[in-house]
């Protein structure tokens, strides 16, 4: 494991925030969650690109691109190649990155999901990615469940607590559409664009919970794409053949992308 602060390494006991820092103490802070293949991280700029939109959503100052890909360099060096990275900021001001050895069980890991009803605000919407997550962790806890899937004002699904949705219906795929109310996933635009010349046919549209799921996904950085196999208690299929053909392609393109 690896920890910068503002730019330097430090121990694990120095990896802090300031008590008073609003990043603490209102959630007023932004993050990115990315991970490395073969020792290289997976479309940075892209992660970069939505951690100012996040920032600039919330107030924050953004340190600057060239200074994240610098500290993003830094950390991976040495460590192990598949790593999960989170990056952090905050009001205050704090610039934190954590480098961590990815859990391997937690890719493409079956997962358990709920329905509830939720849909963000029209000032701060889904596309901010910011700390204030207590609703989500709560409602996974309560539920005991892997995810929530949210289920917004017009009765469709929208995004998970952590992760993009995907389905198929009647042999297409299904994706809930970037509108405001949810967080374009990076996996998520890699899997629609390796989907395309699979000739899988492809909706970017409403999702009703009910509908009758050939296959159900949660995709997500650390997850990639994992199937649901119990939604709020009916049983699922684990995946299929379009969900095994996008993890295929989506390899292939790692492959090409982190070598290069």
């Amino acid at each position: 494991m690896r920890w910068l602060k503002n730019g330097v390494e430090v121990s694990r006991e120095d990896f802090t925030v300031d008590a008073a820092d609003p990043g603490v103490t209102v959630g007023l802070n932004a993050f990115e969650t990315l991970r490395t293949y073969g020792g290289v991280p997976f479309r940075a700029a892209r992660h970069f690109e939505r951690l100012r939109g996040s920032a600039q959503a919330l107030g924050l100052a953004w340190p600057g691109d060239a200074v994240l890909d610098d500290e993003l360099a830094a950390i991976v060096q040495g460590l192990p190649a598949e790593l999960g990275i989170r990056v952090l900021l905050t009001a205050g001001g704090a610039r934190l990155l954590q480098a961590t050895p990815l859990d391997m069980s937690m890719v493409q890991k079956p997962l358990v999901v709920v329905t509830l009803p939720y849909e963000p605000p029209s000032w701060l919407d889904g596309r901010a990615k910011h700390g204030s997550r207590a609703i989500s962790e709560v409602a996974r806890r309560v539920h005991s469940v892997d995810e929530v899937f949210w289920v917004g004002r017009d009765g469709s699904l929208t995004e998970a607590t952590r992760s993009s949705i995907f389905a198929v219906v009647d042999g297409v795929l299904v994706t809930p559409p970037d509108d405001g109310r949810i967080l374009a996933g990076v996996t998520r635009e890699a899997l629609l664009e390796v989907a395309l010349p699979l000739g899988i046919p492809i909706r970017e549209g409403p999702i009703r919970p009910d509908a009758p799921f050939e296959e159900l996904y949660a995709s997500s950085t650390l997850k990639e794409l994992a199937p649901v196999v119990r939604l709020d208690g009916r049983q699922l299929p684990q995946g299929g053949t379009i969900g095994q053909a996008l993890v295929g392609a989506f390899r292939e393109l790692v492959v090409r992308e982190c070598s290069a």
